[in-house]
């Protein structure tokens, strides 16, 4: 498990950029099949669950590690003011849809919730802006 309250600003952004982009990509790409622009096939639906699956679960046992209270760091830092209450958010309100679930709205719209709770206190180009 990788130790989020030793990482630097930087390394914590950039590991909030990752997971945007990916969310990003994962919506653009259900967004694509829900409205017909690019056939169904089973392997690119079997890709999308996939990488579904995984955020999902990586951003639980973020959200985990930083609900822990051996884990909190003190002091007015962008680990408890912007990654701990993003990370915490997309895991809870975020990835409703169970990972095996039809590609439709309603997953849809619990990729877009966990992208809305990632990006809430910084958007994608601030988190970059603090990764450089």
């Amino acid at each position: 498990m990788v130790e989020l309250k030793n990482m630097t600003d930087k390394e914590l952004a950039q590991r909030m950029v990752n997971y945007i982009e990916q969310l990003e990509n994962l919506m653009y790409d259900v967004s694509d099949i829900l409205h017909n622009k690019l056939p169904i096939e089973p392997y690119r639906v079997e890709n999308i669950r996939s990488i579904y699956r995984r955020l999902k679960e990586d951003i639980k046992a973020d959200a985990h590690y930083v609900s822990l209270l051996r884990n909190e760091k003190h002091g007015n830092n962008l680990y408890n003011n912007f990654f701990e209450p993003s990370i915490r958010g997309a895991s809870a309100f975020g990835f409703v849809s169970p990972t095996n679930s039809v590609l439709n709205q309603k997953f849809f719209s619990s990729i877009e919730e966990a992208h809305y709770k990632l990006t809430k206190y910084h958007g994608l180009d601030e988190w970059k802006i603090i990764a450089q």
